[in-house]
């Protein structure tokens, strides 16, 4: 248990800095070296909007989708496409979309190099805080799991509740914690 605090203390420490912008690179870096489990734990209960991003942006260039308990974009796709910054291009662009593999790629460099709020590289043209086509992701993840959810939700009967399985059987809780199929 000890081990996921020190990188959680770490990473709320650095971005618990209001007033001053904290080292985004470093952030980044050390979110590059915590478990998953520790990454997961901190996109849920995270109050940074910063933090969350680049939490998110690193489970996602893990290939971490989701969990049992939560999704990558349940927390920030309601940023997706609102103008958040004002953007002016720079002229030094030395990195393209193109140049990344995935878009979880580029927004972690994004993050790595001042964004959300700064823009060197013109990522985030439309200002909403996401690198290239980082906010399609996340949206489509958010979308596909909130179906799934939706999907599995108790049916409620006179007799208790009528639950639908992964493979569409129906069934209700005995008193003792065991599934009854032939109870709905």
């Amino acid at each position: 248990m000890k081990l996921f605090l020190k990188p959680i203390a770490a990473l709320l420490l650095v971005s618990a800095c209001g007033t001053t912008t904290p080292n985004q690179a470093a952030l980044v870096k050390q979110a590059k070296t915590m478990s998953v489990y520790s990454l997961w734990n901190q996109q849920q209960y995270t109050q940074s909007a910063l933090t969350l991003a680049v939490v998110e942006a690193e489970l996602a260039a893990r290939g971490q989708t989701k969990t049992t308990t939560s999704y990558l974009g349940n927390r920030s796709r309601s940023s997706v496409e609102k103008r958040r910054y004002s953007r002016t291009s720079a002229g030094n662009n030395t990195m393209n979309c193109s140049d990344f593999a995935n878009a979880a790629q580029a927004q972690r460099f994004f993050l790595a190099s001042g964004g959300p709020a700064s823009d060197p590289n013109d990522l985030d043209r439309d200002g909403d805080g996401m690198a290239c086509e980082w906010g399609t992701y996340i949206r489509k993840i958010a979308r596909s799991n909130a179906r799934a959810a939706r999907r599995y939700t108790p049916r409620r009967y006179s007799n208790g509740t009528c639950y639908t399985g992964p493979r569409g059987g129906t069934y209700t809780i005995t008193a003792s914690g065991r599934k009854n199929y032939g109870g709905c």
